[in-house]
């Protein structure tokens, strides 16, 4: 039996409405409604509460099968959050070398244009000036996209 058909079986044996069942447990009445219709499943302090309110073990609630596809699901969520924050760590990292290159890109002109120095060529200078801000550019770039990919991965995984 799965633990939706548990919990309304219990719930109308025991004369319970759904409204005062979600009072016990301090949840919404639409949550006990999306329990009971294996929407979603009580999260562990839930389930917790609800063992204890219905004089079972907690082991009792879920079916084999259950556990077993909770347990995946929680893992599954643990590697995507490890993921995001690879990818938060990344794009923080490429945004904040783009921005120094982009920096040293602008004020590298400024020291090089002393007389008598021996790197003060035109071309040599706009060329690593042209380098390093299109370099900045693009890992400023990198950064931005990195971090939409883990915000779009943020609102998919709620």
């Amino acid at each position: 039996m799965l633990f939706k058909d548990k919990l309304k079986m219990y719930r109308t044996e025991n004369c319970i409405s759904q409204e005062e069942l979600a009072n016990k447990l301090y949840v919404s009445r639409t949550l006990i409604s999306k329990w009971e219709n294996g929407v979603v499943y009580p999260t562990a302090n839930n389930m917790e509460k609800l063992a204890e309110l219905m004089q079972v073990d907690i082991n009792y609630l879920l079916s084999d099968e259950e556990t077993k596809t909770l347990t995946l699901n929680a893992n599954s969520k643990q590697e995507i959050s490890l993921t995001k924050r690879i990818i938060y760590i990344i794009s923080l990292i490429l945004f904040t070398v783009g921005v120094t290159l982009l920096i040293v890109g602008f004020v590298f002109p400024q020291d090089l244009t002393r007389p008598n120095d021996i790197y003060n060529s035109v071309n040599t200078i706009t060329v690593i000036c042209f380098i390093l801000k299109t370099l900045g550019g693009i890992c400023g770039l990198l950064g931005i996209i990195l971090s939409a990919i883990d915000y779009f991965m943020t609102v998919k995984n709620k």
